[in-house]
């Protein structure tokens, strides 16, 4: 899942259009990004099956990056 802070609607769409992704986007995350203490963007929060932040990352990542942390939190 995506959270968008700054992105119209339209942007957000075009952007994921672009890139081929299919994921939900949170549109008008500010609330969100508060509760996460997110204060760069990008920021990217990976989230543990138990439901606590186990990995932030400020910055983008590659698609590698994030597969070898997601696959790590598969076990």
């Amino acid at each position: 899942m995506a959270v968008t802070v700054q992105d119209s609607k339209e942007a957000m769409e075009q952007f994921m259009a672009a890139g081929g992704f299919d994921f939900p986007v949170m549109l008008e995350g500010e609330q969100a990004a508060r509760a996460y203490g997110i204060q760069a963007i990008p920021t990217i929060v990976l989230i543990d099956p138990q439901g606590r932040v186990a990995e932030t990352l400020i910055g983008g990542a590659s698609a590698e990056e994030l597969s070898r942390l997601v696959a790590a939190l598969a076990g």
